[in-house]
């Protein structure tokens, strides 16, 4: 619950470097944001992504925003009880394939409708990715609104998850584009087909190092994997997200179509 100083009375589910999420009841969480992020979450343009979101972004596949409080830093939204795809590789391990490919064609029909509203979602990674343990759907939450980009951009930084940006992310102009979502899509397979962070023990010292892995991406390389244990499909699923060229990146209106998601029906 939130007491009357605006704290909540529940322990965190789970904390970031923009936001703490907690459980608020049965059906519902709340994100509050810290101090340092409060400047472009609460900007006008925020405040119109979040009504945007709040009365079109409703899809099995996106967890749903319900509510905001700019005058607190808080968003109120679907509760979803199965825990991020993170925490499940995090407890078992690598995903078998069969897995792997539900999870994708979740998050591929969440890009879809987030695109074709004209928005981004900038920080596509398992731990963004909630499992609805009733249904099995794979939920998208956490999109990073243009907003938190520009005002990112202005100290030079790009927003998102170093290991899991795309080239052009990565290197110049540190700006995300709609492919860009994809390359995340690919390092979100390898992440959960391999049970490792994409760049995970790459340097010398058998270390994840995020500049490194940044530098190399922004020369187009993908992070190492290896897809022999894969089927063909997947593979080359993988491979057509890890297109270094955004320009010939599929979109994830051309993923959805894809021969690994030819056998089963959203």
């Amino acid at each position: 619950m939130v007491a009357r100083d605006g704290h909540i009375a529940c322990a965190p589910l789970g904390e970031g470097a923009q936001a703490i999420v907690y459980r608020l009841d049965r059906a519902t969480a709340v994100k509050r944001f810290r101090r340092a992020a409060l400047r472009s979450a609460t900007s006008p343009q925020a405040q119109q992504e979040f009504l945007f979101a709040r009365r079109w972004l409703t899809h099995p596949h996106l967890v749903r925003l319900l509510d905001f409080d700019l005058a607190m830093g808080s968003l109120a939204m679907e509760y979803v009880d199965g825990g991020s795809l993170a925490d499940v590789v995090a407890c078992e391990g690598a995903l078998g394939e069969g897995r792997v490919v539900l999870a994708l064609a979740g998050v591929v029909a969440g890009l879809v409708v987030l695109h074709e509203h004209g928005l981004i979602h900038r920080d596509v990674k398992p731990a963004n990715v909630m499992l609805d343990s009733r249904t099995g759907a794979c939920k998208l939450t956490d999109w990073i609104g243009s907003q938190a980009e520009d005002s990112s951009l202005e100290h030079g930084k790009p927003v998102g998850t170093p290991v899991f940006m795309a080239p052009e992310v990565a290197g110049r102009p540190h700006q995300h584009r709609v492919e860009s979502d994809t390359w995340a899509l690919g390092c979100t397979a390898v992440n959960l087909a391999s049970g490792r962070l994409p760049w995970a023990d790459a340097d010398a010292l058998g270390r994840t190092n995020e500049f490194m892995a940044m530098w190399l991406t922004a020369q187009g390389r993908p992070p190492p994997y290896d897809p022999s244990g894969w089927s063909p499909v997947l593979a080359r699923f993988v491979a057509r997200c890890f297109e270094p060229d955004p320009r010939r990146r599929p979109r994830a209106q051309d993923l959805r179509d894809d021969a690994l998601f030819a056998a089963r029906a959203d």
